[in-house]
């Protein structure tokens, strides 16, 4: 990456930023785990992808009499992607800096404000992408998992499993379920759950459920609860606080790792054009003197996408 005149890369700041990132993922933001980075050499370009024909269609393979074998060409489909650039600035004023240097470092600070706007707008583009009922059929549930005396999440899970392990043919123990935060803490607290999770997980606390304890009970890979909020209101009214992932709903899908081949299924792909920007955020710093000021950007070139097939790997449940 050739950065622009008088604008310096910055992987100090980089680190500092990955670090904050990793701190996020863990607590708020999901997105990038729902919709792995996968780095192009293009902008904006089609790439191939296997038609799902060829897993699911069966095969002669009986040898024939003159000692030929039948031959079976792999048909690819195509997906497309169009990176485009998101990014932010923050403005450190020298008298500014020099009034609260002796509380923190104002750099770190841009960076960790920076990242989370940044991450903030990925994960409401991601989050519009999986828990879309206008792409995706909504599956209503037996019982509205809010009612948590008499709801049936693992029913509802299963039938779900059952309904992508014929859609796909890959098995259970690679799915996926995204829960927002309201969603899990019904799971948390649902009877039907805990009364049998209780012979196998005697000292646990209603309300106190790990992800890996439920993605055990549901027979699944990983449970991923999608937290982070924001402010809905314009400027200057009264704060409004949404969740970024919807609530009534929950995504039991297959999602491929980051750096996995697009051969790999994944129900989403965050497509990063690696020549502009190497890392799903770079940091830059450059000086306005006009402002006398140094300024902190933060930004990257991308592209949030389903990929083909994505109605075969993903099954949306409506839990209300």
């Amino acid at each position: 990456m050739i950065a622009e005149s008088g604008v310096t890369l910055r992987r100090d700041l980089s680190a500092v930023a990955n670090e904050f990132d990793d701190i996020q993922a863990r607590e708020m933001f999901i997105g990038l785990r729902a919709a792995p980075v996968f780095r192009v050499g293009e902008e904006s370009a089609y790439y191939p992808v296997i038609c799902r024909e060829t897993f699911r269609k069966p095969a002669e393979t009986e040898r024939a009499s003159d000692g030929s074998y039948n031959r079976v060409s792999g048909e690819f489909g195509s997906g497309t992607y169009s990176c485009e650039e998101h990014g932010l600035e923050y403005l450190i004023d020298d008298k500014r800096r020099k009034r609260y240097q002796s509380f923190f470092d104002a750099e770190s600070a841009a960076v960790r404000i920076l990242r989370h706007q940044i991450l903030m707008a990925q994960e409401r583009r991601i989050s519009s992408l999986i828990l879309d009922s206008s792409t995706f059929t909504a599956n209503s549930v037996s019982t509205a998992w809010a009612t948590v005396a008499s709801s049936v999440p693992l029913t509802d899970v299963t039938t779900g499993c059952e309904t992508l392990e014929d859609n796909c043919g890959i098995g259970r123990e690679n799915y996926t379920l995204i829960v927002p935060r309201t969603e899990y803490k019904y799971l948390c607290t649902t009877d039907s759950i805990l009364g049998r999770i209780k012979y196998v997980a005697p000292g646990v606390t209603r309300g106190m459920l790990t992800t890996q304890l439920l993605a055990e009970f549901f027979g699944i890979k990983q449970v991923l609860v999608a937290g982070g909020s924001y402010d809905s209101a314009g400027e200057g009214v009264a704060e409004s606080m949404s969740q970024i992932w919807s609530t009534g709903y929950a995504m039991l899908c297959v999602i491929a790792g980051e750096g996995d081949p697009l051969e790999m299924p994944s129900i989403a792909r965050t497509m990063l054009w690696a020549e502009d920007s190497p890392e799903n955020v770079v940091v830059e710093t450059y000086r306005d003197e006009k402002r006398r000021s140094d300024v902190v950007r933060m930004r990257h070139n991308v592209d949030e996408v389903l990929t083909a097939d994505a109605d075969l790997l993903g099954y949306l449940l409506s839990t209300t």
